[in-house]
């Protein structure tokens, strides 16, 4: 008579764990019996290897310490940015306490000092949201931060040549279509449409002016468009550019401004009153654009909402490091906002 006997699966060494996961048995042990110093990175590895081999010991939690999200915004005292930095304070407050979050903001001219803060982070960074020039310098350093197993997100302009992780803001290109669209519907005359940008460095930008060309080209051919200027979000600079332009020629009948230029823009069409006032779309439900928009002076404008650009990001963050269950699967819609409907929209800045 035989006897049957169970056998039962050996459970893999900490030798064959460190292989799998690409590490010393010194980590394998640190991390499953949790003494001494791993990175997050490592102690997922080992923890992901252990699993795929079958392990049947409990394993430890592979979330462990305080995360450090970094939030890297434009240095700009614009209402977009103040709309950042607000819904940044209201979200960053509901996330808890295992989760850091870093804000700062780089000028235009230190690129490679924050392409050196994004290669060499002061801290073990668990994430990145990011609004940035579209440039090599800026691009490369994104490489870097990815290639360390970094989760990027792009915020309001998206980087050329990256593999982020999500980029939550509008589409660009379908904003700047629907500028076009309206400005063709709204202008009867044939003439010139002057387009003011704050800075060709932003894909943002290009998208928006590359949209609003091609349906003028396809739908609304009786619209020029005059090659775009940047105001680098400058007043002053936009006024003195179309006081220059409306002192020169009579036949600027629609104006698309893409950034933050407003004031100054007003200005010179108060200075240089043309007989048919130009057809005005803007960006950014702001308190001045409301004030435009209830005056006459502006036709419409095309809002991104920054507030939920910043809440997408941090989810998806959160997601990357096992702190939500679930990413964000809607994109970022715009808000078309006309004198008719700005009641229905709170401004925040």
């Amino acid at each position: 008579m035989s006897v049957e006997r169970r056998r039962t699966k050996r459970s893999p060494r900490f030798t064959e764990i460190a292989l799998e996961a690409g590490v010393s048995p010194s980590t394998v042990d640190r991390v499953l019996n949790e003494r001494g110093s791993v990175s997050d990175a490592l102690r997922r590895k080992v923890v992901e290897a252990a699993k795929r081999l079958g392990t049947n010991r409990l394993l430890p939690d592979v979330r462990h310490g305080v995360l450090h999200f970094d939030v890297v915004l434009v240095h700009s005292e614009i209402a977009l940015f103040q709309r950042f930095n607000n819904a940044l304070d209201r979200y960053a407050n509901l996330i808890g306490p295992r989760v850091t979050v870093h804000r700062s903001a780089w000028g235009e001219r230190d690129d490679e000092r924050l392409a050196e803060f994004l290669e060499n982070p002061p801290y073990p960074r668990h994430g990145l949201l990011i609004v940035a020039r579209d440039n090599a310098r800026i691009g490369q350093a994104l490489r870097a931060v990815n290639a360390a197993g970094t989760p990027v997100v792009t915020m309001t302009s998206d980087v050329s040549g990256i593999q982020r992780l999500a980029y939550v803001g509008i589409d660009n290109v379908l904003a700047g279509r629907t500028a076009g669209y309206l400005a063709g519907r709204f202008t009867r005359q044939a003439g010139k449409v002057w387009m003011p940008v704050a800075s060709l460095d932003f894909r943002s930008q290009l998208d928006r002016v590359e949209g609003f060309t091609q349906i003028l080209a396809e739908q609304f051919p009786h619209l020029d468009p005059l090659p775009p200027v940047e105001v680098a979000d400058d007043n002053e600079r936009a006024h003195a550019l179309l006081h220059d332009t409306l002192r020169q020629r009579h036949d600027i009948v629609a104006i698309y401004s893409t950034g933050a230029c407003s004031g100054g823009i007003r200005r010179a069409l108060r200075r240089h009153p043309l007989a048919v006032a130009p057809v005005w779309i803007g960006h950014e439900a702001t308190r001045e654009h409301a004030e435009l928009l209830r005056a006459g002076d502006l036709a419409a404008v095309i809002d991104q909402d920054p507030e939920g650009q910043i809440l997408s990001g941090l989810q998806h963050l959160l997601h990357a490091n096992e702190e939500l269950e679930r990413a964000p699967e809607q994109r970022t819609r715009f808000r078309l906002i006309t004198p008719e409907n700005l009641s229905q929209f709170e401004l925040f800045a």
